[in-house]
């Protein structure tokens, strides 16, 4: 398909709309830098973001997609620059609003294989949501979103307005995170309880009491040294903790905590996982980002139902 170049100016950033003629003579860092990107022949456009009179940014190629997905668009995305700021992101998520708007389609999905964990990530957290686990050819994550828009957005303010009930900013109650010195001292003693759910069932696979599990990841270090059958390796830190446990190199259990998402741990967990020798990993979480990052290591969820607030998920290497 042909698309005629169409210039944008948002918020101090340039959108550039190009076409195959036209990122064949971009310049050789933007190829380099896009070389890993699937398909990247097949694209039927590319939409190029930037500051203004400065550096590019970002660069979303997109395809109009195939049965099943006939009706939605399929986008890759790169960051052209190493800080990935947030202006980067920023000029990220216009590029998805021009792109729908330009082709009439609401919806945008992308597939992500090992290789794509960082973006993976990182659409996550930009209101993508998983749609498929894929072990055709090349294991991969499809992730999708759809956008509300109105038809025929043409003007700047009409893209900021897109924008903002697109990607609604989120309160935060900056008092209630403010803590005493003593309040985080108390939380750091029991940080494990503060953190993680289902604790009952990890003291059963223990075969500990509950009463006796350990309060903070110190405790679990200590206790998981002076077992023989048990290894633990804590991901993470302060409170953004990650902890694997193996039992005998052939079954793990993954703590989760329930309120924290950090793409960095994330991805050592990834590591972590893809590492160990566990045949079964159990977790006390099952949403998107943890299923990701499970599916990618090599696992598939077998717990098709999990009812009991004591129960755990359950995973198997495939």
């Amino acid at each position: 398909m042909k698309i005629r170049n169409q210039n944008t100016r948002i918020k101090s950033l340039d959108f550039k709309f190009l076409d195959q003629l036209d990122f064949e003579h971009i310049s050789e860092k933007v190829k380099i830098i896009t070389n890993h990107l699937p398909n990247i022949d097949a694209a039927d456009g590319f939409v190029l973001g930037g500051k203004k009179d400065g550096p590019n940014l970002t660069i979303v190629p997109y395809c109009l997609e195939f049965f099943p997905y006939e009706k939605k668009i399929s986008i890759h995305v790169s960051f052209l620059t190493q800080n990935k700021s947030f202006l980067g992101a920023t000029s990220l998520l216009f590029s998805f609003i021009l792109i729908c708007n330009k082709m009439n389609i609401n919806s945008l999905i992308s597939r992500h294989s090992i290789g794509q964990i960082d973006t993976l990530l990182m659409m996550l957290d930009l209101n993508f949501h998983v749609v498929e686990f894929s072990r055709n050819s090349i294991p991969h994550v499809l992730i999708e979103k759809n956008f509300i828009l109105k038809n025929n957005i043409t003007k700047e303010s009409d893209y900021i307005a897109a924008f903002k009930v697109n990607y609604p900013v989120k309160k935060i109650n900056i008092k209630g995170d403010l803590m005493s010195f003593k309040t985080l001292k108390k939380s750091e003693e029991s940080q494990i309880y503060d953190s993680i759910s289902n604790l009952q069932a990890f003291s059963r696979w223990l075969n500990i009491d509950f009463d006796k599990f350990p309060k903070s990841f110190f405790e679990l270090d200590q206790f998981c040294k002076k077992q023989s059958s048990f290894k633990g390796t804590r991901i993470g830190s302060g409170k953004k903790i990650y902890y694997f446990i193996e039992n005998n190199n052939t079954i793990g259990a993954l703590l989760c905590p329930e309120t924290f998402r950090v793409r960095r741990v994330l991805k050592s967990v990834w590591k972590v996982l893809n590492d160990s020798n566990s045949e079964v990993v159990y977790t006390n979480k099952h949403d998107d980002w943890i299923d990701s990052i499970l599916f990618l290591a090599g696992f598939i969820m077998v717990s098709s139902e999990n009812k009991q607030e004591d129960s755990l998920w359950k995973w198997e290497r495939i």
